[in-house]
C-alpha cells in the first residue's frame, strides 16, 4: 500500500480496482501499487473523473455503494447527480466495506484532550461562540453542525492528538442561538476540561449520538461542506442549507495574538532548521560517514524538539536526496530510502507544531557543486517565489488570481508543477487549511475565500524532473497591508515569517531583475537578524553562527 496520509479515491469493481489521486502522489503510487490497481491521474488532461468513469463502464441499474460517514456532502451531491442521471444507484451501506476486511485496523484513538491557553489562542469561546450566532443570523439559518475537527479544536480552544501531526480530536459539534453542544468520548475529557466547557455554556455528549440527535432538528440547519453524507441524509431536506463553514472564515484570520505566535515560532523554526542544514553539510562531506534519508530526517526532528514550545512535527519530514526529491509527498524508510548524496540536490519539507503556532518549511540545496541547468531551474522556482512575495493586490483578491505570478518563470521556458503554490496554515492547528490558498484556476471554487490581512498561507512553487531530482521553495507568508490604495480598503501584499536561509550557491542572479536580488539580500538579512539573535541568546557555537552569517551574504 501507499504508506502516506493524502487524499485519493478508490473505486473497487468485480474484476479492476482504480485509484485516482492528484500529481503530490502520482510518481509515489506507481512506485508503491501492485498489479490489482490502475492509477488514475486526476486532473490531468485525458484522465476522466471517478463519476465519468463510472458511467462510462457500468450500465443502467447498476449500483454504487458508498460509506456516507467518510464522504463529503459535496462529494456525494456530485456523485449522485452524475450517476442518477444515467440510471445508475448511489448506495449507502452501512457497515464500511474495507473494515469488514481490515483484520489489523487500528482502534479509536484515546490520548486526551487538552486546553489551549487564551495566552496562545487570543479570542474566549464566549466570544467565538458569539462570533458564529452572529453568522448563523445573517444566513436566516437556526443552527449548525461543525465536523472538521479543526474547526471544533479553534471554536472551542481545546486541542487533542487523535490524529498524527494536526492537535484534533474526533468531535462533532452543534451550535444554536442558545445552546452549544460538543460530541466527544466524554473519557478523553479532564475534570478541568468538562468544568470549563460546562462554564462556556456546553454540554457534552457522546460522540456517536450525533447521528440520533440530527433526525430530529427542527428549523434551517446549517451544513458545512465537510459535514458527511450520513449527518445530510438524516436531516429533513427542507431544513438543509449547506455551505462554507463560517467557523473556517472566521479561522483563517489570525488575530494578533495568533500572529504574534506564528511570527515568534518561526524564528525558532527557522534557527533549528538552519542548525540541521549546517549539521548536514557538515556531515556528508566526512570521509567514511554516511548519512541517509531518513538519518536526516531524525536529526532535523532532534534539533527541532529542542526549541521552546515544542508539541510534534507538523507532518512526516519529507527528506529527499536526488530522484526522489521528485516525489512530491516522499516519505523516506530505512532500508529503502537513499543515502544523502554529498554531490546532488537534497530536498527537505518539514514544519513543526509548538504551542504557538504551526510551522511549514521546504529547502532545497546542492551539497556541493550544482550545474548551470540545476542552478536555472532553482533559480526560476526562487524567482516565481519572489514574485509572489512581492504582490501588491486588493483586499479580498483570491489566490487563484495571484498563482500564474508563481509559476510565470518556469512558464517561460515550457515547465509547470503538479501541485498547488499555496495553501492555508493553522495557529497550532492543521498545517493545511482553508478556505484560502493560492492554486491554479482549473482549481477555483465558488467556496474560495477572498484573502485578508491576518490571513497565514504557504508559498511554494517547484520543478520536478522524474528520476533526477526535485527542487521546492517554500516560506509561510503573513497577509498585510501595504500604504497603497483607499483609506477603507488598503491594498495588500505578503510578508514572509519563515526564517531559513535560501542557497545561494543554486542561484543564477543572470536570470533575476534588480528588485528579485533585493527581495533576496534583504530577507536573508532578516533571517541573520532574527536567528542570529536567537543563536545568541542559546549560546550556540562560534561555528554555527559564522556559517549563518556565509549563507546570508548579499548576492
Amino acid at each position: 500500500g501507499i504508506n502516506a496520509e493524502y487524499g485519493g479515491t478508490a473505486v473497487v469493481l468485480m474484476e479492476k480496482a482504480l485509484l485516482w489521486t492528484d500529481g503530490r502522489y502520482f510518481l509515489q503510487a506507481e512506485k508503491q501499487m501492485d498489479d490489482n490497481w490502475t492509477l488514475m491521474k486526476a486532473r490531468l488532461p485525458g484522465t476522466p473523473t471517478e463519476e465519468e468513469w463510472l458511467t462510462a463502464n457500468l450500465k443502467c441499474n447498476d449500483k454504487v455503494g458508498i460509506d456516507p460517514k467518510t464522504c463529503s456532502v459535496t462529494r456525494f451531491k456530485t456523485l449522485k447527480k452524475q450517476l442518477c442521471g444515467v440510471g445508475i444507484e448511489l448506495v449507502s451501506v452501512e457497515e464500511n466495506l474495507v473494515d469488514l476486511v481490515w483484520e489489523d485496523a487500528p482502534s479509536m484513538p484515546e490520548e486526551p484532550v487538552f486546553l489551549h491557553s487564551m495566552q496562545n489562542a487570543g479570542e474566549g469561546v464566549s466570544s467565538k461562540l458569539e462570533n458564529v450566532r452572529k453568522q448563523l443570523k445573517s444566513k436566516l439559518c437556526d443552527s449548525i453542525i461543525l465536523s472538521a475537527l479543526d474547526d471544533i479544536a479553534w471554536l472551542y480552544n481545546l486541542r487533542g492528538n487523535d490524529v498524527n501531526y494536526n492537535p484534533v480530536f474526533y468531535s462533532f459539534a452543534y451550535i444554536d442561538q442558545t445552546s452549544s453542544i460538543l460530541y466527544v468520548d466524554e473519557s478523553k475529557l479532564s475534570a478541568e476540561i468538562k468544568e470549563y466547557l460546562s462554564n462556556s455554556s456546553t454540554t457534552i455528549k457522546p460522540y456517536e449520538d450525533i447521528y440520533s440527535d440530527v433526525k430530529s432538528l427542527n428549523g434551517r440547519v446549517f451544513l458545512t461542506l465537510s459535514t458527511n453524507a450520513a449527518i445530510f441524509q438524516a436531516i429533513n431536506e427542507k431544513n438543509r442549507v449547506v455551505g462554507q463553514s463560517p467557523v473556517q472564515e472566521l479561522k483563517a484570520v489570525k488575530n494578533e495574538v495568533e500572529l504574534e505566535g506564528m511570527r515568534n515560532c518561526h524564528i525558532r523554526d527557522g534557527a533549528a532548521l538552519t542548525e540541521y542544514l549546517h549539521w548536514l553539510q557538515t556531515e556528508v562531506h566526512k570521509p567514511g560517514v554516511v548519512v541517509d534519508e531518513v538519518d536526516g530526517s531524525d536529526k532535523a526532528e532532534q534539533i527541532r524538539s529542542g526549541h521552546d514550545k515544542f508539541v510534534s512535527l507538523s507532518f512526516d519530514t519529507i527528506s529527499s536526496s536526488g530522484a526522489n526529491g521528485a516525489i512530491i509527498h516522499y516519505k523516506p524508510e530505512k532500508g529503502s530510502c537513499l543515502q544523502i548524496d554529498k554531490d546532488d540536490i537534497y530536498l527537505c519539507d518539514s514544519g513543526a507544531q509548538y504551542s504557538d503556532g504551526t510551522t511549514d518549511v521546504t529547502r532545497t540545496v546542492h551539497l556541493s557543486v550544482p550545474s548551470e541547468y540545476q542552478k536555472d531551474r532553482f533559480t526560476r522556482v526562487l524567482m516565481g517565489h519572489i514574485d509572489l512575495a512581492m504582490a501588491v493586490f486588493p483586499p479580498g483578491t483570491k489566490g487563484t488570481c495571484l498563482d500564474c505570478l508563481a509559476r510565470r518563470p518556469l512558464w517561460n521556458v515550457g515547465e509547470n508543477y503538479q501541485h498547488g503554490t499555496g495553501h492555508g496554515v493553522g495557529s497550532f492547528l492543521n498545517v493545511h487549511e482553508g478556505p484560502c490558498r493560492i492554486a491554479a484556476g482549473n482549481r477555483m471554487t465558488k467556496h474560495e475565500m477572498g484573502l485578508q490581512k491576518g490571513m497565514i498561507l504557504s508559498n511554494e512553487p517547484g520543478y520536478y524532473e522524474s528520476g533526477k531530482f526535485g527542487m521546492r521553495l517554500e516560506s509561510l507568508v503573513e497577509v498585510v497591508e501595504t500604504s497603497i490604495g483607499p483609506d477603507d480598503g488598503k491594498y495588500l501584499t505578503f510578508n514572509t515569517i519563515t526564517m531559513a536561509p535560501i542557497d545561494r550557491k543554486l542561484i543564477n542572479t543572470k536570470l533575476m531583475t534588480s528588485a528579485q536580488v533585493d527581495w533576496v539580500n534583504q530577507y536573508h538579512l532578516t533571517v541573520r537578524e532574527k536567528v542570529g539573535a536567537l543563536y545568541e541568546k542559546l549560546g550556540k557555537n562560534q561555528e554555527l553562527k559564522d556559517w549563518l552569517h556565509t549563507v546570508t551574504e548579499p548576492l
